[in-house]
């Protein structure tokens, strides 16, 4: 079984005072939060600096703030009758409020949601395991 590593990626920025989510509403039904792989093109590659990376190549933008939770998902994927197991390492990404900022590598859908609505949106449980962490992490970030 091939072994990935993968960064699941929670991009927010502040707008009108108020956190916005990125979620990406796919063609085949599922909505999500962006993810990357690790090494792909740098072998020795951080997970942080893939991070940045991604978020450069799939919305165009450089981040603010990356924040590690320190939550690795194991995930196991199937890929051309191939199984995959993954370890999805969850990071908290803020980006700068730029106007216009949207998904460079494809044309899926994406809307900007509130912390709070992720849970009903996301559709993969692994995506939404981390959403108490972020949570605490934005409330303490408003004291």
């Amino acid at each position: 079984m091939k072994k990935v590593i993968k960064v699941l990626m929670f991009v927010w920025r502040e707008k009108n005072g108020r956190k916005e989510f990125f979620v990406l509403h796919r063609k085949k039904g599922d909505c999500v939060v962006l993810t990357g792989h690790v090494g792909d093109i740098f072998p020795d590659e951080s997970l942080k600096q893939a991070v940045e990376r991604e978020i450069k190549e799939e919305l165009g933008v450089e981040t603010k703030n990356i924040i590690d939770l320190n939550i690795a998902i194991p995930v196991e994927m199937k890929e051309k009758n191939e199984y995959i197991l993954s370890a999805e390492h969850a990071f908290l990404v803020q980006i700068p409020n730029n106007k216009g900022t949207h998904f460079l590598e494809g044309d899926e859908e994406h809307k900007w949601y509130l912390v709070e609505e992720l849970s009903k949106v996301l559709t993969y449980s692994n995506q939404k395991e981390p959403l108490k962490k972020i949570k605490e992490i934005l409330k303490n970030k408003q004291k």
